[in-house]
């Protein structure tokens, strides 16, 4: 009698484990923050991290600032990026758009999904494009997104492994319905 019970509690400990480690219960906090430069802000999912990175700083675009999401299993499952940049140059943001278009279109390991201009609540103007892309053999899912507010164009990128697709672009949605 003591043994099954010892072993039903061993059961169930593991089907919470496999639920848990399989991403049907993804993250506890639904909430969102807001992120804002002085300039411009979106909300963003509570559940990342703002990132301490080297700032890249090209001739073109300026990191503003890179969020990340590691789950409990780190890389294992649920990982997703947030990356936001500033444009440098006098380029719009439709045609920063079509740039990451000609690269993708032109690179052997990606592959374009859309290509859209949507205006979101807030009134702001938005490129978007969707992509995969190959790196280091693995399949990665792209939601980006060029708009500008005041004089700037920002470029914001939510990314992640191809297997992680719906969150990506959930999140990527939060973003683009608030960005002011």
């Amino acid at each position: 009698m003591k043994n099954n019970t010892i072993l039903k509690i061993g059961i169930i400990g593991i089907l919470i484990f496999v639920i848990l480690a399989s991403g049907c219960i993804s993250s506890f906090n639904t909430g969102t923050r807001t992120f804002s430069d002085g300039v411009m802000s979106f909300n963003y999912p509570t559940d990342f991290d703002n990132a301490t990175t080297s700032d890249i700083n090209s001739t073109k675009m300026q990191e503003v600032s890179f969020f990340k999401k590691d789950s409990l299993f780190g890389s294992l499952f649920n990982k997703q990026y947030i990356y936001v940049a500033r444009n440098k140059t006098g380029l719009s943001s439709a045609e920063a758009r079509d740039g990451t278009v000609s690269k993708v279109k032109n690179a052997s390991t990606g592959q374009l999904l859309s290509s859209t201009t949507e205006t979101n609540p807030n009134g702001v103007v938005v490129e978007k494009i969707s992509f995969v892309e190959e790196e280091f053999g693995k399949k990665a899912w792209h939601c980006m997104m060029y708009f500008k507010i005041k004089d700037t164009v920002y470029g914001i990128v939510v990314y992640g492994p191809y297997s992680n697709r719906e969150k990506i672009t959930s999140t990527a949605n939060i973003i683009f319905q608030s960005i002011k």
